[in-house]
């Protein structure tokens, strides 16, 4: 695998075809697909099993008539279980390893996106700007980010777009948007960025200081990815920086439902 680590090295990037089992990559996007459909019927947008067209027209519509239901299943498929394991993958950690990475960590929770401008109340909801992810982490000088595509994704879907070897700049910018660490000087010019076409079971690695922006998804369907983030517990300027976590996770102190009967609710479901 020395290969491997050499190239990733000098490019800042690893794009690795059929890496990853398609059926766990299916399982996922069913799930996540699922958490809406069950809002959909209680809606009324659909009442059964739907084609691919079919959910996405009926996404579209839940975003502009119910948009708490639709933000709060875009938080759960967040957490589904499938997602959380892909990212514990036993071939995910054995890469990681090879390329250097001796006491992988998760840096931030695994993150499942579905962008489309018809999901979105701001562009960099659905088209990242170029950014590096270091500076909203803050980790390991080796962090590295595994951007998973969970469809096939091409240029006229938005395939990630990335300035190659822009990693061995360092953090080029001081700045966060929206929180992302944003870049706006030279080397925010379109003949710099490489698309990444991928296909369903392929991975692509890069260094979280690898400059890269989301591409224009010119098409009427949603692209659907996943991305994990990974630190090293092992690295030296880590360790003299005391491990810092700039993730902040904190509950709403709110009663969402103050209405809910829970004494009820407890009844009839420990009751039968």
């Amino acid at each position: 695998m020395q290969h491997l680590k050499n190239k990733y090295f000098e490019e800042g990037y690893l794009h690795l075809p059929n890496f990853l089992n398609s059926a766990e990559i299916d399982e996922i996007r069913a799930e996540a697909k699922q958490v809406f459909i069950n809002q959909m019927i209680r809606l009324g947008l659909i009442s059964g099993s739907v084609n691919e067209t079919e959910f996405e027209h009926a996404l579209y519509k839940m975003f502009e008539t119910d948009l708490q239901a639709f933000i709060n299943c875009g938080k759960h498929i967040q957490h589904l279980i499938s997602l959380h394991r892909l990212s514990l993958d036993h071939k995910i950690v054995q890469l990681l390893n090879d390329i250097g990475i001796k006491s992988p960590v998760i840096s931030t929770r695994p993150v499942l996106f579905f962008n489309s401008r018809y999901l979105a109340k701001k562009e960099v909801y659905w088209k990242t700007p170029p950014h590096q992810d270091w500076r909203s982490i803050q980790g390991s000088i080796n962090a590295v980010v595994i951007w998973i595509p969970l469809i096939d994704i091409d240029v006229e879907l938005g395939a990630v777009e990335i300035i190659p070897k822009s990693h061995l700049e360092g953090l080029i910018t001081k700045e966060t948007v929206d929180s992302f660490g944003v870049i706006s000087n030279e080397f925010n010019k379109d003949d710099l960025f490489v698309p990444m076409e991928v296909k369903k079971g392929d991975i692509v690695l890069f260094s979280q200081f690898l400059i890269h922006r989301s591409g224009n998804n010119s098409s009427d369907s949603i692209r659907w990815s996943c991305h994990f983030r990974y630190n090293d517990l092992d690295e030296e300027s880590f360790i003299d920086r005391k491990y810092p976590h700039t993730y902040i996770y904190k509950p709403d102190d709110t009663l969402i439902h103050p209405e809910f009967d829970t004494l009820d609710g407890v009844k009839n479901y420990f009751n039968g």
